[in-house]
């Protein structure tokens, strides 16, 4: 009798735990984009966490895409991030997300997860021209919640103003 009932609890407990598969937390896609809003891919563009053990790095910028996650701490209400770029001439762009976290219970088995709110979004450089949070808060949707609009000069092959 008691191996049936410690049977029935090991396959209670996994199906638990495989509720706990899917996208629990809150991480933010960032998009980059041009002035006008559409998809930019920047090369030479590396990123890096301030204030993170050995500011991490999260990108070397050595192959070009057009999107990045960027976590967002959750002790802190302020993540900020340093964009440099490892072309001639290097420039670095310092951006600033401050938000409210909000704790979420996903479900017993599972815990919590935060949603970030939005407050305010800095940068700082040249690199950068504006940072926006189209819905003003990052849950744990697996889609790009951040865009991050380039300086024109920035992007290869495109008119310098």
């Amino acid at each position: 009798m008691r191996a049936a009932a410690a049977s029935i609890a090991a396959v209670a407990l996994m199906a638990c735990t495989d509720d706990c598969t899917e996208n629990k937390n809150a991480l933010p896609l960032a998009g980059y984009r041009t002035d006008s809003g559409a998809e930019a891919t920047p090369d030479s563009l590396e990123v890096y966490g301030i204030g993170a053990p050995g500011d991490s790095l999260l990108f070397d910028g050595l192959t070009a895409r057009n999107s990045i996650y960027l976590p967002f701490r959750i002790d802190s209400d302020t993540t900020a991030y340093v964009f440099r770029s490892l072309r001639a001439g290097a420039q670095s762009d310092t951006v600033t997300f401050v938000y409210r976290r909000i704790a979420r219970l996903v479900s017993a088995e599972c815990g919590a997860s935060y949603i970030f709110r939005m407050q305010s979004i800095t940068s700082r450089g040249e690199i950068i021209d504006s940072v926006t949070c189209p819905l003003g808060e990052i849950d744990n949707t697996n889609a790009e919640n951040l865009r991050i609009y380039l300086n024109p000069r920035y992007l290869p092959n495109q008119p310098q103003p």
